[in-house]
């Protein structure tokens, strides 16, 4: 063919695919980004990136640019409007692998810088490039695009697909995910009017945003990423609109937050959607893998994705190099994809997918936040308790057997002491909860609980075998 071959071809330019080529093109790998867009360019995401995120900016000559940043080293948690939890981030700091502090970055800008990297390591960009088919094979593959109004084809070795939720490249795979009980909605805007610059992190909980919750991140000037996010299965079933749920959020933060009441939207909202680590399947085909959104990587509580794909693209860049140099692109050499991402995400990602599954029951909605409540007031008084059991959200090392033992511990320390009024007004909430979705929902709700001993049969046999989260110690 008259066009260029290249060793691979990365559809998408976000954290991902940037990620993959800057790793790919260092190692002398020569790398093709399609990017159907332009740089600087929006998109939809909460911005924040964590302290095991920066350590991959860091290594990609990036995180001192991002100097001017607020650091975000505090957080707060709400529970239907009231404030129970106000502190440092108990997991921050811990870990001296790890900068004590994450940051809200707009995507306009770390994107851009993240691509920059992938260019100056040698990989070639191409932008406002919209793919239009892919072929794969063993022996090669296609990339079909559309530019400027002409077509082009590109031809490689090997394809990532780095094109997000709706990725090109994994409907082409047959590994497109639509399953709405992994996939989430969300609604996103920037405001003005927060005054001093404070770096805490607000989440919000509430039983009309459940299962999900609301944020509100800081940045510099007193601006602030601020959203609301919920489960697609749950929406759909209830029929709840995401825009409207996002107007009531706003609206709230106006009247009871002490700092929000001259806040303003300085354009309008926009939504997006994730799939979660729940759906990943195997994410590699003959001559490709995909990554990020495109291969779920998105942690199924919080919904952060930005540390998970550039992680996931590490992990990626290494088995291409070692089958481009065997010259053996086959399914079968790219399946050591899934072996290595499932030995280094499924120790923590499982244990909170089997949370997030425990959560999709909408009639659980006041026990959990009962629970999440009470486990706030724990975590002012208790860091042991704070940093290990609440580990489950936005931990920087999950540790499935320790939250658990501070859970059952508390647990059985109320049941030694007395039979607690409150203990007993939980339990029987959470009966409670329970026949009442059996009753009104019986079909779902026997689903469900298949699906939640499926999740904890695969949490119990790695139990058996994991002994720490890898993602504490990184791949970069």
């Amino acid at each position: 063919m008259a066009t260029p071959r290249y060793d691979c071809i990365v559809v998408g330019g976000g954290p991902a695919g940037a990620v993959a080529a800057w790793r790919m093109a260092g190692r002398g790998a020569h790398v093709l980004v399609l990017e159907r867009t332009g740089y600087p360019r929006e998109k939809v995401c909460g911005d924040y990136v964590e302290p095991r995120g920066l350590r991959i900016l860091e290594a990609l000559g990036c995180l001192r640019s991002l100097d001017g940043e607020l650091p975000i080293t505090h957080s707060a948690t709400y529970v239907e409007g009231r404030r129970r939890y106000a502190g440092p981030i108990p997991f921050y700091g811990v870990d001296t692998r790890l900068p004590p502090h994450g940051y809200i970055v707009r995507r306009e800008r770390l994107d851009h810088l993240l691509i920059q990297a992938a260019v100056r390591a040698g990989a070639e960009l191409v932008e406002h490039a919209r793919v239009t088919g892919v072929e794969t094979s063993a022996s090669g593959v296609w990339v079909r695009t559309e530019r400027n109004g002409k077509e082009h084809t590109h031809r490689a070795c090997a394809v990532v697909g780095a094109d997000g939720v709706n990725s090109v490249v994994a409907e082409a795979a047959g590994l497109l995910v639509v399953d709405p009980r992994h996939i989430a909605v969300s609604k996103r805007a920037y405001a003005t009017g927060m005054g001093d610059d404070i770096g805490e992190a607000a989440f919000f909980f509430e039983e009309r945003l459940f299962p999900g919750y609301g944020w509100m991140f800081p940045m510099r000037g007193g601006v602030v990423n601020l959203g609301v996010g919920l489960l697609s299965e749950t929406r759909q079933r209830l029929g709840l609109s995401v825009p409207a749920l996002f107007e009531a959020f706003v609206e709230e933060l106006r009247r009871s937050h002490p700092l929000c009441s001259g806040l303003r939207l300085v354009a309008p909202p926009i939504g997006g959607i994730v799939k979660t680590y729940g759906a990943a399947g195997p994410n590699h085909f003959d001559g490709g893998v995909l990554v990020g959104d495109a291969g779920c990587f998105v942690d199924p509580i919080t919904g952060e994705g930005i540390t998970p794909a550039m992680e996931s693209s590490l992990l990626a860049a290494e088995v291409l190099l070692d089958a481009l140099a065997s010259g053996d692109l086959s399914a079968n050499a790219l399946s050591e994809y899934e072996r290595r991402f499932r030995a280094y995400f499924d120790p923590a990602m499982l244990f909170v997918d089997l949370v997030a599954c425990w959560m999709r029951n909408r009639r659980m909605a006041r026990p959990w936040l009962a629970l999440l409540a009470r486990g706030c007031e724990l975590a002012e008084s208790d860091r042991e308790w704070s940093r290990t059991a609440g580990g489950w959200f936005g931990g920087l090392e999950v540790d499935p057997r320790g939250i658990m033992f501070h859970i059952w511990r508390k647990v059985a320390g109320e049941l030694a002491l007395t039979l607690q009024p409150a203990l007993g007004r939980d339990l029987a909430g959470w009966q409670a909860a329970w026949l009442g979705s059996m009753i009104h929902d019986p079909v779902w709700t026997l689903g469900w609980l298949a699906d939640l001993q499926r999740k904890w049969l695969r949490v119990a046999a790695q139990l058996m075998t994991a002994h720490a989260d890898p993602r504490a110690a990184g791949l970069a």
